[in-house]
């Protein structure tokens, strides 16, 4: 399924085999990458991860003029009740309104599709700028989560943010 898009920038839709490369380089950018748990440490872990499929998931990937810039869907998925929104977009495509116009459009998606009340969002406290993406597509802030996350030894705040209907 490709979700339309009012703005002609960008495609979202499901990954094929071709958008490995684009997808595994994009991601090495270091401002991208600070935000991952981890990431693959060459093309072939990356293969094994982008060939991973789960069943309480479902992803897009960004796509202009042919390539993977970008990635978003949700996971743990609790049909007629709950999912956590994630994403991201190549350094390159920051700042120009993608993101927030692809959550938008995949949060209204996912609401229908698995008849969903709470859609959430966790966001490093760090990364401003995915922060007013969520609150530009009409998510709310709900807290801070302390000491969420730990990575390479340091522990990491996570701002909350939902949107319900």
């Amino acid at each position: 399924m490709i979700l339309k898009s009012q703005n002609p920038k960008f495609i979202l839709r499901p990954k094929k085999k071709s958008d490995l490369q684009s997808w595994y380089k994009n991601q090495l950018d270091e401002d991208t990458a600070r935000n991952f748990m981890s990431m693959p440490k060459n093309l072939e872990e990356a293969k094994k991860e982008f060939s991973e499929k789960s069943k309480n998931s479902e992803s897009f990937i960004i796509n202009i003029d042919g390539e993977c810039v970008g990635s978003i869907g949700i996971h743990d998925i609790v049909k007629g009740h709950k999912a956590i929104i994630s994403y991201w977009i190549a350094n390159k495509c920051r700042g120009k309104g993608i993101t927030t116009k692809a959550v938008k459009i995949v949060t209204e998606y996912f609401f229908k599709k698995y008849n969903l009340k709470r859609i959430s969002g966790n966001v490093r406290t760090f990364n401003k700028a995915s922060a007013r993406v969520l609150e530009k597509a009409g998510y709310k802030l709900e807290g801070i989560l302390k000491k969420n996350k730990l990575k390479n030894g340091k522990f990491m705040d996570d701002i909350v943010y939902a949107k319900v209907k």
